[in-house]
């Protein structure tokens, strides 16, 4: 006679509603960091002017690129936590929670470029500014949080909402939202086309199309994680006898 044990690897509800938590974290930082970055020059202005208004917000605008790291932190938690909530839905896998993880780092990586762009323009004195041609670096920021940046965003987005459509894993408001969100990046990344215009690059209209919504469908999707509920000890088990 002999007996088998079976160990099932259930999904950690727990790590997901902190992982819920941890995006709301995410999108807190971000407000912050947004109002910390208000006053910022524009890219029209002359390198004299925008070397004296960063020199202006210098402390602020710091301190703005530092918060990246905490926002990654959390933001990369919440990658993890969204990819198990994703996989564990009833059906076969297609690969879609993978593939919102992979654009998710690709979107923190470009985070953290843009931190060290805003950086290296907040640094120097407004003499080394126009000095060493910073302004050029100045424009790269812009050009790394606007326009294409939020192409990786639009993929993150899209690939969770489809995943959680095709296997009923979140609630279907919460799918379609996300496809909102989604085509709302990818219309902001057509802002490289455009100039002189409140759509163009560093204006509004890329954070009206891009940033609010998909802000808004992560604290909604944040919200859904930590308000699902246990679904089980983890552990199950099943005996023979021959």
């Amino acid at each position: 006679m002999g007996a088998s044990l079976t160990l099932v690897d259930m999904e950690n509800v727990h790590a997901e509603r902190s992982a819920g938590w941890s995006v709301l974290c995410y999108v807190a930082i971000l407000i912050v960091a947004t109002m910390l970055t208000q006053g910022m020059p524009s890219l029209a202005d002359r390198p004299a002017q925008a070397a004296l208004a960063i020199d202006t917000h210098r402390f602020a605008l710091t301190c703005a690129a530092w918060l990246t790291f905490p926002a990654v932190a959390f933001f990369l938690w919440f990658l993890v936590g969204l990819r198990s909530y994703l996989t564990n839905a009833p059906g076969q896998q297609e690969g879609l929670a993978t593939f919102a993880l992979v654009a998710g780092v690709v979107m923190v990586t470009m985070s953290l470029l843009a931190a060290a762009l805003l950086t290296a323009v907040a640094y120097p004195s407004p003499e080394l500014f126009r000095a060493y041609g910073i302004s050029g670096v100045f424009d790269v920021f812009f050009f790394t949080q606007s326009g294409l940046g939020y192409a990786p965003v639009a993929i993150f987005i899209f690939a969770a909402a489809h995943s959680m459509r095709r296997h009923e894993r979140a609630p279907a408001w919460l799918a379609w939202l996300g496809y909102l969100a989604a085509f709302g990046a990818a219309i902001a990344t057509f802002s490289i086309f455009l100039v002189d215009s409140i759509t163009a690059p560093a204006q509004l209209g890329p954070q009206y199309f891009g940033a609010i919504p998909s802000a808004v469908w992560l604290v909604a999707t944040g919200v859904v994680l930590i308000r699902q509920k246990s679904r089980g000890s983890g552990v199950s088990s099943t005996s023979g006898a021959s």
